[in-house]
């Protein structure tokens, strides 16, 4: 049976595993603010939605970015 994981957040080692980046790659991006997340009790964690919200954005962009090359 597959448990459903109704967490509101994904750390910042899940964000490097979904995004096939390093570790310390990943904790470059979220300290400069380029991945949305929060510092929680000395912890980063990176709010679900935020970062599917982001994710698009930069597809979307990466997308647009291509088609000026055909």
């Amino acid at each position: 049976m597959r448990r459903t994981d109704n967490r509101a957040v994904y750390s910042v080692r899940e964000v490097a595993r979904l995004l096939s980046l390093s570790l310390g790659s990943t904790y470059a991006l979220v300290r400069d603010g380029e991945i949305p997340a929060r510092k929680l009790g000395g912890r980063w964690v990176i709010p679900k939605k935020r970062f599917r919200a982001w994710l698009d954005e930069c597809t979307e962009t990466a997308t647009d970015d291509a088609k000026g090359w055909a």
